[in-house]
């Protein structure tokens, strides 16, 4: 059930449109994000499926995080038709889905369920890390509406990171995964964040908005401009805890193997 709703509880009539209008890397970044959170519901038959022995995790898959990632997506995609009301979300959505719903299929997932669970901590770390950074972003922009919009999608993708490290301890006690495997998954899990989701994304747009071909320069100038935001406000303390939380080490180790995570999270500041 979502502690928020994101019709009556954000009030997209105060924001100061005139500010951001002319925010073009804004735009982009808002449209990424509400086409992966609105598509949410894809994953959720999925996992659904893949977990069916567990009625307890599919019910707070069906019935907590699907509606809430997909009531992200629309805030998100609210957020933009009042501040670019002649974008067209769902051309562009629609190309996006080409592109993008073939990934989502159980074949994608890890071969083991604690593994797959451990996945969905990691993309819920990049997630949190994610909405954390964009509420920095916003406050810098002297944009409150879009701080407290990301604040609480912040909180959400938190919450959900909490129940899928609960189903992910609930597997493992059968799997007994080592550390090192553990720590395998949670770097391939990084880099697919960043190479995949978001490149994806910005090609629907570009391809959608301007009837044109992808151009890797096009791309790459978005994503130079968002590891320059990503730099100055992403959560490093935050990434670096939650990411580490599955290796479950004393703090002699956890000490020793901090650098090795914070260079592993470097890929979210999509370099």
């Amino acid at each position: 059930m979502a502690k928020w709703d994101y019709k009556k509880d954000i009030n997209y009539n105060a924001i100061d449109v005139e500010k951001i209008r002319e925010n073009y890397f804004l735009l982009h970044l808002l449209t990424i994000a509400s086409f992966i959170e609105i598509t949410s519901e894809t994953y959720a038959k999925n996992l659904s499926e893949y977990y069916k022995d567990n009625t307890e995790a599919i019910q707070w898959l069906n019935d907590s995080w699907q509606k809430e990632e997909v009531q992200h997506g629309k805030a998100l995609k609210t957020y933009i038709e009042h501040v670019w009301p002649q974008f067209p979300w769902q051309k562009t959505y629609k190309k996006f889905l080409e592109l993008y719903k073939p990934l989502c299929n159980i074949n994608e997932f890890q071969p083991t369920k604690a593994l797959e669970m451990l996945a969905r901590m990691i993309v819920e770390t990049g997630t949190s890390t994610m909405y954390r950074t964009l509420e920095g972003y916003a406050k810098s922009l002297d944009e409150p509406i879009l701080e407290h919009l990301s604040h609480n999608i912040y909180k959400d993708e938190v919450n959900h990171y909490s129940y899928f490290d609960h189903y992910f301890k609930y597997y493992n006690q059968s799997e007994k995964l080592g550390r090192t495997e553990i720590l395998k998954v949670i770097i391939r899990r990084l880099k697919k964040i960043n190479s995949e989701d978001i490149k994806i994304g910005y090609q629907s747009l570009h391809e959608a908005k301007y009837n044109d071909t992808f151009k890797l320069i096009s791309y790459e100038l978005f994503q130079n401009e968002l590891h320059i935001q990503t730099k100055k406000y992403y959560p490093y303390s935050m990434g670096i805890k939650m990411t580490m939380k599955p290796l479950n080490l004393n703090k002699t180790f956890e000490m020793a193997i901090i650098p090795i995570i914070r260079s592993a999270i470097k890929v979210l500041e999509f370099r």
